[in-house]
């Protein structure tokens, strides 16, 4: 993993601050182990690049920006799980180099990035033709940002607040931009858009501000062929959903329609993702496996999978974190009012992870399992936020992104206790549950649709909107909070081949909202952690994290979350 920063400067601006030198310690925190930069020059431009690395794979660490002998210029913010073949212990940053110098045309620099499974941004300077290629996984799983005034451009893994009109990149398709031109104004950007995976379309690669002239010549390797919806579904007469335990509901429910063979399916697909995805743990002393952990379902059955892809000596960190909440004693009844007597850490999320983390010692008792409670002072929680989360944030800026943020950051951080001894995780891989409610109905909008219209072709169309749509609203602002670390988010439920198979199956085996909040959303995943033996853990309802560490309420605040959050728009007077 990297930070990226390159910088695009028409010759005719007599601008001679160099925008990468405020960033220099925000992309240091992304990429501990190096840091690297190289200037080009034209008769129309200056171009920096800048870069920090993060090593995790390979015995050589693999320095940024690459330069090869023929003056091209690399930097690869990414991880290549499949797609483009990569010899053990070799940098695929070298290799994905190599590659690209070997096309002579536009189509065939497309086709090698469009073939690469795994979460990745990336900036390449082609000096034989003179353009600079960028862009985003389909997914955005890797921050890039854009910026431009009249006469440069710049393209950052992270931002400054201090220079406006920041935006995240689309993760639309892979953009280029000719260095043989003047200065246009608006920007002139090529963008080669990704094909949809839910419907064969192309992707929208509008910019406001830019002229994008778009060539839809790029196609996806994992498009699949639309859903067939069901209409002829099984009747829920075989099953007595009325005051029954949960899980004999589940259970029989999942026997009658026949649900077990898709579970272990599912099992078998998350499984090889996950053991893509842990592998550096395995080739680096260094590097230790942390699973960001509520309790609930998503994160559990990661956590269980984990156990089967790593060394049994290999310790994992389950991250739990939780936000001051005031405790109130019993009532005085002489005073007539309640007293506070001091801060509360056990939140909805505590105690789901508490019980999730008993599930995993009786399953798997032989690994350990490192649960980190980090708590959360509502004084830490604001120095923090002025110091780096606001910055990290942009520019997202809703009530709900500052929520999510500030969870996620310390979360990341992994700062706390484990059995009330202080401890620091040093894990640099993060596993996030990201992607398993978008896919599986795990929203409660899913459930509104159905009540509410009772057709599966809507909740379907909703649920591939969501993946359609997850680049551009979550996923760029968590890597820019979690890697504020030196740590790397990866995501399994976001996987190539598990988004494949999950897109060929019709909704109602991935959710059938008939049944009762708790059984019903996410139906296939709690199917599958039952067979993993999480009793417990597969019928726990569906809680957003802002509510289960319960930072929503840590600062007494009443917000709806998509309001603009005045907190993160703060700007320092001193």
């Amino acid at each position: 993993m990297c930070g990226i920063f390159c910088l695009i400067k028409s010759k005719k601006t007599n601008r001679e601050e160099d925008l990468g030198d405020t960033l220099d310690d925000v992309l240091a925190r992304r990429g501990p182990d190096h840091s690297g930069s190289y200037k080009h020059q034209n008769e129309n431009f200056a171009v920096l690049f800048q870069a920090s690395v993060l090593h995790m794979q390979g015995e050589v660490m693999q320095t940024q920006p690459v330069v090869s002998k023929r003056g091209n210029v690399l930097i690869w913010n990414g991880e290549v799980f499949g797609g483009l073949q990569v010899p053990e212990n070799k940098s695929d940053t070298a290799v994905l180099l190599e590659a690209l110098e070997n096309t002579s045309t536009s189509t065939e620099i497309c086709s090698i990035l469009g073939s690469i499974q795994g979460p990745w941004g990336f900036v390449y300077f082609d000096k034989t033709t003179n353009t600079l290629w960028f862009g985003r996984d389909y997914f955005g799983r890797r921050s890039l940002l854009l910026s431009s005034q009249s006469e440069e451009i710049v393209l950052s893994s992270i931002c400054n607040k201090a220079r406006k009109h920041w935006i995240d990149l689309p993760a639309c398709g892979i953009f280029s931009l000719n260095l043989n031109e003047p200065f246009p104004n608006p920007h002139k950007l090529t963008c080669f858009p990704w094909v949809r995976k839910t419907d064969g379309h192309f992707k929208d690669c509008h910019i406001e501000g830019y002229d994008v002239n778009v060539k839809e010549t790029l196609q996806s390797c994992n498009t699949v062929p639309k859903q067939k919806i069901s209409h002829e579904l099984p009747l829920l007469a075989v099953v007595n959903t009325k005051n029954q335990d949960p899980l004999i509901t589940l259970k029989d429910y999942c026997t009658n329609v026949g649900l077990w063979e898709y579970c272990q399916e599912l099992l078998g697909t998350l499984k090889t993702a996950i053991h893509k995805r842990v592998q550096t743990c395995k080739q680096n002393q260094r590097c230790n496996l942390g699973i960001l952990f509520s309790g609930g379902i998503d994160c559990t059955v990661l956590a269980a999978l984990s156990h089967s892809c790593l060394p049994p000596e290999e310790k994992i960190d389950l991250i739990n974190v939780a936000f001051e909440q005031q405790k109130k004693a019993s009532r005085d009844s002489k005073k007539g009012s309640n007293s506070v007597t001091g801060p509360d850490y056990m939140v909805p999320d505590r105690v789901t992870g508490l019980a999730s983390l008993d599930e995993l010692q009786k399953l798997f008792p032989s690994r350990k399992w490192n649960f980190i409670e980090v708590n959360v002072s509502v004084q830490e929680l604001i120095a923090e936020r002025k110091s780096r989360i606001r910055d990290l944030t942009y520019p997202k800026d809703t009530v709900l992104d500052d929520s999510i943020a500030c969870a996620i950051w310390f979360a990341a951080r992994a700062k706390g206790k484990v059995c009330n001894i202080d401890y620091t995780s040093n894990s640099r891989i993060l596993l996030c549950g990201m992607g398993a409610d978008e896919q599986l109905g795990g929203y409660s909008r899913h459930r509104g649709i159905f009540e509410n219209t009772n057709n599966w072709d809507l909740v379907n169309e909703e649920m591939n909107m969501e993946i359609e749509r997850i680049s551009s609203r979550n996923l760029g602002r968590d890597d820019r909070i979690i890697s504020d670390h030196g740590k790397e988010a990866r995501f399994p439920y976001l996987d190539e081949n598990v988004v494949e198979f999950l897109l060929k199956l019709p909704v109602h085996i991935k959710s059938d909202f008939r049944l009762p909040r708790g059984i019903g959303e996410k139906i296939l995943l709690r199917g599958s952690a039952y067979l993993l033996g999480l009793r417990g853990a597969c019928v726990l309802p569906k809680r957003a994290i802002q509510f289960g560490s319960r930072i929503a309420k840590a600062e007494s605040r009443k917000e709806k979350g998509s309001d603009s959050c005045l907190r993160l728009k703060q700007v320092d007077t001193n």
